[in-house]
């Protein structure tokens, strides 16, 4: 079992990628619900959650490497993953592969 990584809203901010749309995906019962969001939403999002994750090696492996939720979520379907920059993921969190 791979250990969760936290983050903070700051760090998680500097790994999104260096554009005005970021692009974003929810796991639904029925499929991946994906939308590209304005910049700032992601930002806001990010702050008012409870937990930042670097997210599992499939969501990281297409290019959204955080995952973000509250506490009191009761389904995986309310954890919003976020696009990331592969190369400041890879040098903020190598994967163990690599190291």
């Amino acid at each position: 079992m791979e250990k969760r990584r936290y983050v903070t809203p700051e760090e998680a901010e500097k790994l999104l990628p260096d554009k005005e749309n970021i692009h974003t995906f929810y796991n639904m019962p029925f499929g991946l619900l994906g939308a590209d969001w304005d910049r700032q939403e992601v930002v806001e999002k990010i702050k008012k959650s409870d937990k930042i994750e670097i997210a599992g090696p499939c969501a990281r492996n297409i290019g959204h490497g955080l995952a973000v939720y509250n506490d009191n979520i009761k389904w995986q379907s309310e954890v919003l993953f976020v696009e990331t920059d592969k190369e400041k993921l890879d040098i903020f969190d190598p994967k163990e592969s690599e190291v």
